[in-house]
């Protein structure tokens, strides 16, 4: 045994020798490279649509064969996933519910189980999940109008449910978790986007993607409230909430979600609020109590109505018991930051005289150091023969200091920094309307959703104008103090008082009331 080990000692150094004089080829790479083509990064598809996805594999290895898997889970929820098809190019009619999804291909190498993935993202929207809503009055009775580029219908309520709400219209509001019990199937149906639509006499919660109605006034609360006087619906990313008969009933979005949690007891106080208010998706809402002449709000977690009370910073007393709140709005500087808010208030006297109050609204972020404090920062007293005296409607510019109004036909603009009023005209010189035409409406509309994809982004000062009996829906693109000409326009019947724009991408955190 010895003399085998000395052999190979011996022999070791003509062994390395011929490793390192080697000059074959080393060449490391995966088995069987493959390229797949033909998939987007992002799809976007109508409910009951068709998406066809035809797809190349280009492979090192010609033979080789695979096993194919389409699938989808959505991004939020119990992320279950659902098997689409088991052929290599997908051909699908979209039947999952709106969302947002991911969809997986998965091609498995049959010789050697090695599976590759490729994700994208999938939109399912309905036709109602983007375009323009309208709340309108018909006679005594609400309901919607819905208008997109591709696609319009008018009378939702009434086509739905087959009559429309009862009573004048009072808020439209969106909750995008609303929650509830599916009789058949026997289980809680969550992740809901619906819209609230509230007349003064009733409520009714209505899904988007097929307007099926999913709740009504009884149904948000635990106990049948005495007086069924439903107003004002927010959302946000603390609470939802609603006033009835002046009192207003929170839910907080960090428990069990609104369907499967019901709205409670209001918030303790001798209060009534009135019917404006002003928020944006993230901060507490800005209230008129009508009894105190002091603006109020609630916050997450407080079981009280919660004013808004002078400290050594305040400049302007905290109540105002000579006037009454007109309208309420704000210019948003973000979605996590306060902003400036702006109140119309005029006077109870019998000049009526008009003011408008300025609020550092960082008093309704419940994070800042101002929160809850009286941080009205000036007071404009409007001059008695000013065209705003007389204004019939507001509407708040969401990126600069410019609160519109309007009388009769004509829409002008205040401006907040220099104290002055001017008509807006189109960028070419006309009236922003056609004269005769009786603006009953103004309102500023942004939703940027771009980080997530870039064609979620609007913005539109929406003007409609009315008889009575038909109204018009103006859709301006801006420039400066100024409207750009050849508007979209839509039209539809009765009086129309809310507008809301609707995005797949919406969320309770976006929109701002």
């Amino acid at each position: 045994m010895r003399t085998i080990y000395l052999f190979l000692l011996a022999f070791l150094p003509v062994l390395c020798w011929s490793c390192y004089d080697d000059k074959g080829n080393y060449d490391y790479h995966e088995l069987n490279r493959t390229e797949v083509t033909g998939i987007k990064p992002v799809y976007r598809c109508d409910l009951l649509s068709r998406l066809s996805i035809p797809t190349v594999i280009q492979s090192e290895d010609k033979g080789r064969t695979y096993d194919y898997v389409w699938m989808t889970y959505q991004t939020t929820g119990d992320k279950k996933i659902d098997t689409l098809s088991q052929e290599k190019d997908l051909d699908w009619i979209v039947s999952a519910d709106p969302g947002i999804y991911r969809l997986v291909f998965e091609y498995r190498d049959k010789q050697n189980g090695a599976a590759n993935y490729i994700e994208s993202e999938l939109i399912i929207e309905s036709k109602y999940f983007r375009g323009w809503y309208v709340m309108k009055q018909n006679g005594e009775t609400t309901d919607i109008d819905f208008f997109s580029p591709d696609f319009q219908n008018i009378g939702l309520i009434q086509k739905s449910r087959g009559e429309a709400l009862t009573g004048r219209p009072r808020s439209l509001g969106y909750i995008g978790d609303y929650a509830y019990m599916d009789e058949e199937q026997e289980e809680m149906v969550k992740n809901n986007a619906c819209l609230m639509v509230i007349s003064e006499k009733e409520l009714q919660v209505v899904r988007i993607s097929d307007l099926k109605m999913l709740g009504d006034f009884n149904s948000l609360f635990y106990e049948k409230q005495g007086v069924v006087a439903p107003g004002k619906w927010f959302g946000g990313s603390e609470e939802h909430g609603l006033v009835n008969d002046g009192k207003v009933f929170t839910i907080d979005v960090h428990s069990s979600p609104l369907g499967a949690a019901k709205f409670a007891y209001a918030k303790a106080g001798d209060y009534e609020l009135a019917h404006l208010m002003t928020k944006n998706g993230t901060m507490s809402p800005l209230f008129f109590d009508t009894k105190s002449s002091k603006f109020c709000t609630v916050a997450r977690g407080n079981s009280n109505l919660l004013y808004l009370n002078s400290d050594d910073q305040s400049k302007f007393p905290e109540a105002y018991p000579d006037r009454d709140p007109l309208y309420a709005g704000f210019l948003d500087e973000g979605m996590w930051e306060g902003g400036k808010g702006y109140v119309v208030m005029q006077n109870k006297e019998a000049t009526q005289a008009r003011s408008i109050l300025h609020f550092d609204l960082t008093c309704l972020v419940y994070y800042d150091p101002a929160f809850l404090k009286n941080r009205i920062t000036a007071i404009d007293e409007i001059p008695l023969e000013s065209e705003l005296t007389r204004a019939e409607c507001f509407g708040m510019n969401r990126t600069f200091q410019m609160l519109y109004f309007s009388k009769g036909d004509k829409l002008y603009y205040y401006d907040l920094q220099n104290k002055r009023e001017q008509e807006v005209k189109r960028v070419g010189g006309q009236p922003a309307v056609p004269a005769g035409e009786k603006i009953v409406m103004i309102k500023h509309i942004i939703f940027d959703n771009s980080y997530s994809a870039p064609d979620e982004y609007t913005n539109k000062l929406v003007i409609a104008t009315g008889n009575g009996s038909n109204y018009k829906l103006y859709l301006f693109d801006t420039s400066a103090d100024k409207v750009k000409d050849n508007p979209e326009v839509y039209q539809g019947e009765g009086i129309p008082s809310e507008v809301m724009y609707m995005s797949s991408k919406m969320g309770n955190g976006y929109l701002c009331y």
